[in-house]
């Protein structure tokens, strides 16, 4: 009896976390949501959807919808169909042969900071191409996502959605369409683990370094800009550690405004005391 009441509670909150559909792609934001669902692993792997027929009222949309979403999904070996059974997420392994990498990157449960590691090998790489590639435009657009982020400080989620565009802008600048590639594949996994980031350390720190990336990549100093990634998020690794299991009741992580100490990346030597927080761009 009570694993039945927990059941249903479950089901109620997971049905609770999707969105009605708008009717632009119906389609797509059908595929896109339910997947979501299981990257952020609402649907835990072995578990079963909610009904077509419930899934259509929730995402206020056809059952044809539902069904053509959720066929897509077993296409690429995510949900398996039982009949008269229902829809489950499947359990996957390495053996498991499909043709791309996403479902078995959706389905493990990603470590932050593995997903931070990979980050700190490819995105310092990644500003020094972009500090000696970047077009004007490029640098226009990592203004205004920028700007997004400093307007979005108080919503978490939107703003964890500006940072990962900056990083993805900054991508871009390259010129080089595999890492565009690379982080289109893995742009779930990096918005879920942006979004934990954010609200476990705050908005400071994107605000602060992004600010000092924008401008080295404007002075074509590929050096400062690849020292500044690193030091971004080699920060970002040991702020998530100390934070893990330290944070006492009450006290909220995001508060943190730790000195920098001193500036590492060629930036002025009298920054010392820098505090990270919403910089203005420069009068040029």
């Amino acid at each position: 009896m009570m694993s039945d009441i927990i059941q249903v509670d479950n089901t109620i909150s997971l049905i609770n976390m999707l969105k009605p559909i708008r009717r632009q792609s119906v389609r797509g934001q059908v595929f896109w949501q339910l997947r979501d669902q299981v990257l952020r692993r609402t649907w835990s792997p072995g578990s079963k959807l909610p009904s077509e027929n419930e899934l259509a009222r929730t995402m206020h949309v056809s059952r044809t919808s539902i069904r053509e979403g959720i066929q897509h999904l077993v296409s690429l070996g995510i949900l398996e169909t039982r009949h008269g059974e229902g829809t489950f997420v499947r359990e996957l392994s390495g053996q498991v042969n499909f043709n791309a990498l996403i479902p078995l990157l959706i389905l493990d449960e990603i470590d932050i900071l593995h997903v931070l590691e990979y980050r700190r090998i490819v995105e310092q790489g990644t500003a020094a191409l972009a500090a000696v590639h970047a077009s004007e435009q490029d640098l226009v657009d990592m203004e205004a996502v920028y700007d997004q982020m400093v307007q979005l400080q108080s919503n978490i989620a939107e703003f964890a959605r500006a940072d990962l565009e900056f990083h993805l802008v900054l991508a871009k600048a390259t010129g080089n369409p595999v890492l565009v590639k690379v982080n289109n594949v893995l742009r779930s996994i990096l918005e879920v683990s942006m979004e934990n980031i954010v609200r476990l350390l705050g908005t400071h720190d994107g605000l602060h370094y992004h600010r000092r990336i924008i401008e080295a990549v404007r002075d074509r100093n590929a050096k400062s800009a690849e020292t500044i990634m690193q030091e971004h998020i080699v920060r970002t690794i040991e702020r998530l550690k100390a934070t893990a299991g330290v944070a006492a009741p009450g006290t909220t992580p995001a508060d943190d405004k730790t000195d920098f100490g001193p500036d590492t990346a060629g930036f002025g030597g009298n920054n010392a005391n820098a505090q990270p927080g919403p910089m203005r761009k420069p009068d040029r």
